[in-house]
Parts: C-alpha cells; structure tokens; sequence
C-alpha cells in the first residue's frame, strides 16, 4: 500500500506519491520570468531559494489554473531538484493498495508517459503521476536553468 497526496486540476483527480511531496503552501504571486513557457508560472521564494511553479493543468491540457483561495502549491522532489505545482485544490492523503490500479500506463505511449497508474475510487478516476516524467528534455533544460541561476 501506497500514500498519495490527492488534488485537483483542471477539475479531474491526480495523485502524487507522499515520498515526492516535500510540502504544500498557499499560492503566492509569482514573479513572472519572461520569455519561458506558457505553464511556467514564475518564481517564489522557498528556503532561501528560488522556487520555479508550474501550472499543472496548463501544463497537461493546455488551460490555465483560475487562481483562487484554494490554490495551493505541491512543493514536490523532482530529478533531484524542488518544483512547484500549482493546484486547484489538495483534496486528501489516500491509500492506494495495488488492486486498485486499472492499469498502468505503458512507457511508450509519449502522451501519457507522465500517467503511472489509474485508481478507481468512490469519487471516480485518479490518475497517478510520475512527476520525473512530467517534462520534455527541452523543457527540463529550460528548468534546470532556471532552478541553478
């Protein structure tokens, strides 16, 4: 059995594994960066650096997060380096044991290489993200410059 923290974008559920999850905070205004991608949000500060947020659900369906009072941001490990995920909402910690999962995603669907695994819960679909896999090698450049400025 696994612990996922739960949330919300684009109003559909995703989990992220517990061990991924440094912290959640509240939205704060990031500074914006200009000329990066659209789902960069900008930047804030956290522990004496500077924390790139990523709008999830620009990210995955191309429509940007309405920021709200339920924003939050996943502070979440990624290669190695802190990311942060911008959110509609964090909805709960969940157990997911194995027999839960549909299916897990094959790697090689380019599409849905960033999918770990579908849960079917009483509230409908979550779907398991690999937050590693959640960027284009284009893209992590564009990252892991702007993390090691």
């Amino acid at each position: 059995m696994e612990k996922f923290i739960v949330f919300t974008s684009n109003q559909q559920n995703f989990a992220v594994t517990i061990t991924d999850v440094e912290k959640i905070i509240l939205m704060a205004q990031p500074t914006k960066i200009p000329d990066t991608s659209s789902y960069l949000l900008g930047a804030i500060p956290y522990d004496e650096t500077l924390l790139p947020v990523i709008d999830l659900s620009e990210r995955l369906f191309k429509q940007a997060t309405t920021i709200t009072a339920t924003t939050k941001v996943i502070v979440a490990e990624w290669n190695q380096l802190k990311i942060g995920l911008a959110v509609e909402d964090v909805l709960s910690v969940s157990n997911f044991e194995e027999i839960q999962a549909e299916e897990t995603i094959d790697d090689t669907q380019g599409a849905a290489k960033y999918i770990r695994a579908l849960f079917k819960t009483e509230a409908g679909i979550v779907l398991a993200l690999d937050i590693d896999a959640l960027f284009s090698t284009e893209n992590e450049t564009e990252l892991i410059a702007l993390i090691n400025k």
